[in-house]
């Protein structure tokens, strides 16, 4: 067997989990100062089962756990694993892996498994005892342990060998024994005190069962003969009681006639009383119904008025239709005229056209004859102008060249406007731009703000999500806390249940009565169970219900006496107890007298305990019987007031349960038993059931709302998730907001630049309208030039011309003259066109008023139309409103009848009630007489009551079961001396113990056991001292043969690593080795013996080392921890305690914790611990066997 794995987290500065594998030999764990490699060693010693705080270097347990960092946490848990192999089933375990874990938390709770079991620490240590493996053992050893084994303490010493003997296991089953037999011991002395005790008892016990006999005898006697004296007295009082009860049945008889009577009248009275109301709703109706009609008129009076009105506003418009068609026709009329006017003009304007057209023909043939006369004459005229018209066509050419001028000016001027209106447009589309640019700026802005938004919103639902997630977290926990209380209720419910199936409180007697009628079904159809069962109580009143049925509670209620004979046999034949019985047939009511009632009326929260209990009805009379004569208050100054006044005739009970008895004495004290009684524990039962349902309803309400709470945490998610994708739609639209925004700040830019173009065209137009002007001016030069030539030749051509001048005149005359003729025709035809234009003009303003003419008429023929509904719709209504008028009569005068009816039925009703009052009083009179006889037969009842609670309380008897026993005796007086001779001789008998005879019987019982118990403790008392003894012996022998293999390897060893010198155990008292103190002996080489504390540190260390490897070589562990304890040696034993080590690891497996560079180079294996993050340790290099040599040199 050997340690396999090591598992660590959070404890000490390992706050990672870290895993270290070992294999068997010898393995080295290396690490800086302040690594904390050493707190390897604590975990394996902490899993082990240590449990001091400070041999773990802490100050508290919680220590251990990681504190934290300044960048790290602190944990809450610390856990640590120890893997041993168990191939070789060292253990008696069936597995070959043994896992021992150890957990603690910061609250102090501490937890131990094996192999993922929860033990107990006891189970581990016993499980390694005797192994070497352990907290106290060799099998961990630190340089705090090298001082304790060279310690003057004995104790200290001690643990250590005897771990190596192995007698850990004897040392403890011996100290187990010596425990047991010390309890032993403690038990007989107690069992001889109590022997002692019961033997006092046993002598005054029997005399006392003797007079107990005597008295049980004289009793039964006494109860026969006071039984038939309280029989006599009840059958006398029943004689009265039966008279008086047949005169209350007649008075009772006349009383239900009367009764019937009154009925009758009430009847018939309420029926009047039905019928005036049913006029009064009559008359109500009527009254709303005259109201209603009212309206009716009223409305129908509005419309006949409305219809009215429209019929007058259809007059008016009919006639101004026909004033306005007439107006049309007088139009139509002077159009006519005006037409037949421009038509006879135009035939007058035809008639000149052909007049002036005959004369211009005439005067163009004239002209013709002059023209051809003048031909000659003009030629040379011709040559004259042709010169004019040479110079003309160039002044033509010139002015062509102007006009073009002109037209180019005209069209730079157009271009100038149309290059003005495209800058405007271009300006215009800059402002639309501009308001584009404006307007895509608050769109992005509305966006981006709907962003922002929503980024908020879901912020918010994040928040709401992770409050609701604490919610359903604090809601989880709370339904868990729910079931948990669920859980306890119904667990408490259950073993009250238990409780009550076992009948718990009550009697040994009573609960075998119950038994006995489950397993026989012939005594169980006849038992209906015990009082305690058969009634409900209201919370609060348990302790004074049950006071008030005192042992009555535990009575059984039989269906008669037959049945209750019947188990009081079966009790008798099994030997089974007394029980008290009562049977439905036997047990009469009783009943509180009217007299008492009044007296308890006059007290505030005085209540009859028979009226707080609720029971089926057949055994009402049994509760009667028990509780009808029992009344319950608040505290015992409400009751002795009470009692006062009911001169001690009832008993009161307090709600804590103190009594005043009838007649007078007192009960009450402290209650031991409170909270714990019969019906207590049915009323917690019935809170229980309550509360687990109520709880129940809660925790699945608080189920419910968890499972609302998840359902509305994935709404939340998926709101989450929509408004992401809302937010990635919104996204979407600001950066295609962004592309136009940009896009329109470009076309900005583009139509500046148009606008920047158009400016300079609009300055080249002006230059170039300039250029224009100033060449128009040089050809107007040009021009006059030409002009002033023509005037020259001008002159000549009019000398040219005077010859002709006269021709030339008739010509002009001629020409003159038709042009003129010309001209008129010219104006003659414009005025045929004028008056054709007219004619139209005139002929469409009569086809318009055609149209308009017939517009109206069809208007006129609809109004016509709606006058003829208006009157229809005016006659029905006039008809309406005489309709209505006659049914308000009617109304009217059903409303006068039917309060006329109302006014006989109330003078009926007046006198019905005046004989229903006579028939009262008679009622009232045979009341007065029934309640005096009952005040006498309540009295009488008193007495029989008296009687029968005497009976009960004296003898526990009921009348049925008094009439069994009693027996015919003739003489009344012999009686009364038997009775009184009775009572003397019961009294001379002194103060009687009633279960004197059944405590003598338990107590010679209880003697006799005990006596058998006394004899079996001596017995194990002798027992326990033999195995103790053996023990002791087997130790002696164990201890002392491994002692001197101990003692003869420890000089060896001692030899070997010194290099010589002497050492020797020595037992102070060989005769008592178990106890007696060891002394370890040390003379290093060369020098003399001496006390172990004047060596010197490396010197105590090599000392005790070699008593480890003395007790290894006798007792090897499966392996051994050694954190250190080199450090004081040299180099040189360093090397020999390696090779030391090295030799013994072939039996012993060995984990050293060290910094020495001999011991590293002796190991088979290294582990690496470093901490590279202040405050945690980090396991950095793992089984280094392969480059242990370069590491250590290096």
């Amino acid at each position: 067997m050997y340690l396999k794995r090591l598992e660590i987290q959070g404890f000490k500065s390992f706050a990672n989990k870290i895993e270290m594998n070992f294999e068997q030999g010898f393995t080295a764990v290396v690490g800086p100062n302040g690594s904390g490699k050493s707190n390897i060693s604590d975990s394996i010693r902490w899993v082990l089962g240590e449990q001091s705080a400070k041999s773990l270097r802490g100050s508290k347990m919680e220590d251990i756990i990681f504190a934290g960092t300044a960048k790290r946490k602190a944990l809450g848990m610390a856990e640590v694993s120890l893997t041993l192999d168990n191939s070789t089933k060292m253990f008696p375990l069936d597995y070959n892996e043994i896992t021992i874990t150890r957990r603690v938390y910061r609250s102090g709770e501490s937890e131990y498994f094996l192999n993922k079991s929860s033990c107990r620490l006891k189970d581990i240590r016993e499980m390694l005892m005797d192994t070497g493996i352990g907290k106290d053992g060799y099998s961990i050893i630190g340089q705090g342990r090298i001082d304790e084994i060279l310690s003057s303490k004995s104790e200290d010493k001690r643990q250590v060998f005897e771990e190596a003997v192995g007698i850990v296991k004897y040392k403890t089953r011996k100290e187990e024994s010596e425990k047991k037999l010390q309890n032993t011991t403690e038990n007989l002395d107690r069992v001889k005190d109590i022997l002692s005790e019961l033997e006092k008892q046993l002598n005054p016990l029997k005399k006392q069962s003797e007079r107990a006999e005597s008295y049980k005898r004289f009793k039964e006697v006494l109860l026969r003969l006071e039984v038939n004296l309280f029989i006599r007295e009840i059958d006398k009082i029943d004689g009265e009681l039966k008279h008086i009860q047949e005169q209350i049945e007649v008075l009772n008889h006349s009383h239900i006639e009367q009764k019937k009577e009154k009925e009758q009248f009430q009847r018939q009275l309420q029926n009047m009383k039905n019928h005036i109301e049913e006029q009064e709703q009559e008359i109500q109706v009527c009254q709303n119904q005259h109201h209603h009609i009212e309206n009716q008129i009223e409305k129908k009076g509005g419309h006949v008025n409305l219809i009215h009105e429209k019929i007058l506003n259809n007059n008016e418009n009919i006639k101004r239709l026909d004033f306005e068609m007439a107006k049309i026709n007088e139009d139509k009329i002077q159009l006519s005229i005006q037409l037949e006017e421009r038509l006879k003009k135009f035939d007058e304007i035809c008639i000149q056209i052909d007049e002036v057209k005959n004369d211009l023909e005439k005067k163009s043939d004239l002209l013709k004859g002059l023209m051809n006369q003048s031909e000659l004459e003009e030629k040379n005229i011709e040559d004259s102008k042709s010169m004019i018209i040479d110079m003309l066509n160039q002044i033509s050419e010139k002015k062509s060249e102007l006009n073009s001028l002109k037209t180019l000016k005209k069209t730079i001027d157009d271009r100038k406007v149309q290059v003005q209106q495209t800058g405007q447009a271009h300006q215009e589309n800059a402002i639309e731009n501009q308001n584009m640019i404006v307007t895509l700026k608050e769109k992005k802005t509305s966006v981006s703000e709907k962003i922002r938004f929503i980024n908020k919103n879901i912020i918010e639902k994040h928040e709401l999500l992770e409050n609701t997630l604490r919610k359903s977290k604090q809601l989880s926990i709370e339904v868990e806390a729910a079931k948990n209380s669920i859980n306890y209720k119904t667990s408490r419910k259950n073993i009250l249940m238990e409780m009550e199936r076992e009948h718990e409180g009550f009697h040994k007697s009573v609960k075998n009565a119950l038994g006995i009628c489950k397993k026989h079904s012939e005594l169980d159809q006849g038992i209906y169970g015990v009082v305690a069962d058969l009634l409900q109580v209201p919370k609060g009143y348990e302790i004074a219900i049950e006071v008030a049925l005192g042992s009555a509670i535990q009575n059984i209620v039989s269906r008669n006496e037959y049945d209750a004979k019947k188990l009081i046999e079966y009790m008798k034949k099994y030997n089974l107890g007394r029980v008290t019985i009562l049977p439905l047939t036997a047990i009469k009511q009783r009943n509180i007298t009217l007299e008492e009632n009044r007296i308890i009326q006059q007290h505030e929260d005085v209540k009859v305990a028979y009226d707080l209990v609720d029971c089926a009805n057949e055994f009402k009379t049994i509760f009667s019987n028990l509780l009808s004569r029992v009344l319950i208050v608040e505290n015992m100054d409400k009751g002795i007031k009470v009692a006062q006044n009911l001169n001690h005739r009832l008993r009161v009970v307090t709600i804590e349960g103190d009594v005043l008895n009838i007649g007078g004495s007192l009960t009450g004290g402290s209650n031991s038993n409170k909270g714990t009684s019969i019906l207590s524990r049915k009323r917690e039962l019935d809170d229980l059931n309550e509360l687990i349902k109520k709880e129940t309803e809660v925790y699945k309400q608080k189920e419910s709302q968890l499972n609302s709470l998840e359902g509305h945490i994935q709404a939340i998610q998926e709101e989450i998730s929509n408004v992401k994708e809302e937010q990635q739609q919104y996204k979407i639209e600001e950066a295609t907001l962004s592309n136009q925004l940009d896009q329109s700040i470009k076309e900005e830019q583009q139509i500046k630049n148009l606008i920047s173009q158009v400016s300079r065209e609009l300055k080249q137009l002006i230059e170039t309208a300039n250029e224009t002007d100033v060449k128009s001016n040089m050809i107007q030069s040009e021009i006059q030039c030409l002009e002033m030539k023509i005037e020259n030749i001008q002159e000549k051509l009019n000398q040219m011309q005077e010859l002709m001048h006269g021709e030339k005149q008739k010509v002009e005359a001629i020409s003159s003259e038709i042009t003129e003729r010309k001209v008129k025709y010219a104006s003659i035809e414009e005025q045929k066109k004028s008056v054709l234009q007219e004619i139209e003009t005139v002929q469409d303003v009569i086809r318009v008023s055609e149209e308009g003419l017939v517009e109206k008429d069809k208007e006129v023929k609809g109004s016509r139309e709606k006058f003829a509904d208006f009157e229809k719709e005016l006659k029905q209504g006039k008809l309406s409103l005489q309709e209505l008028n006659k049914e308000l009569k009617e109304t009217e005068n059903r409303l006068s009848i039917t309060r006329k009816e109302k006014i006989d039925l109330l003078q009926h009703a007046s006198q019905q009630q005046e004989a229903l009052e006579n028939i009262e009083r008679v009622i009232s009179e045979l009341l007065d007489s029934i309640h005096k006889l009952d005040v006498k037969r309540t009295r009488l009842e008193m007495q029989q009551q008296s009687v029968y609670n005497k009976l009960w309380d004296d003898y526990e008897l009921t009348y049925n079961k008094a009439i069994e026993i009693k027996e015919e005796t003739g003489d009344l007086t012999g009686s009364v001396k038997e009775i009184k001779d009775l009572k003397e001789k019961i009294k001379a008998l002194g103060t009687i113990n009633a279960d004197a005879t059944e405590e003598y019987i338990k107590v010679k019982e209880r003697h006799d056991f005990l006596n058998q118990q006394q004899m079996d403790l001596d017995q194990a008392q002798q027992s326990l001292m033999k195995i103790i003894s053996d023990m002791e012996q087997t130790m002696k022998q164990l201890f002392v043969t491994q002692f001197k293999h101990i003692k003869k390897n420890f000089n060896e060893v001692f030899i070997r690593l010194f290099g010589g010198g002497r050492a020797d155990l020595i037992l102070e008292d060989p005769d008592n080795p178990l106890s007696c103190g060891i002394e370890i002996v040390a003379q290093p080489p060369g020098k003399k013996l001496q006390n172990l504390s004047l060596l010197s540190g490396g010197e105590r260390a090599l000392t005790a080392i070699s008593l480890l490897f003395a007790i290894l070589l006798v007792k090897p562990s499966p392996f051994c921890i050694l954190d250190e304890i080199e450090a004081a040696l040299d180099d040189a034993n360093v090397h020999r305690f390696a090779h030391f080590l090295k030799d013994l690891s072939v039996d012993t497996q060995f984990i050293v914790v060290t910094h020495r560079k001999g011991t590293m180079e002796n190991a088979d294996e290294l582990y690496g611990v470093t901490m590279e993050s202040e405050g945690v340790s980090q396991l950095v290099s793992v089984k280094l066997t392969e480059d242990k040599n370069n590491t250590i040199a290096s």
